[in-house]
């Protein structure tokens, strides 16, 4: 199973994080942008804990061009998600 990172919003604002699994999409429950920074930061370990453990047995792939604009918005240290970059 191929599984990627993505984000729906604009180049200025992201709305929601999205995770694709072949068929199935996964999104953030809340609006990223309406919501305050705990929630981000919050938001931000559950996804990097998910893909942690799903990178043991899956391949995972985030835009080389929307990894910064995820780690900033979710409030992650540099380079968390930059390991499954394209």
């Amino acid at each position: 199973m191929n599984i990627k990172l993505g984000a729906r919003g604009s180049s200025d604002q992201i709305n929601y994080i999205l995770i694709k699994m072949d068929d199935l999409t996964l999104m953030t429950a809340e609006n990223l942008f309406l919501s305050g920074e705990e929630y981000r930061i919050k938001a931000g370990k559950s996804i990097v804990a998910l893909l942690n453990s799903l990178s043991k047995d899956h391949a995972i792939s985030i835009g080389e061009n929307i990894v910064d604009n995820i780690e900033d918005e979710l409030k992650l240290g540099s380079g968390e998600l930059k390991k499954y970059s394209e």
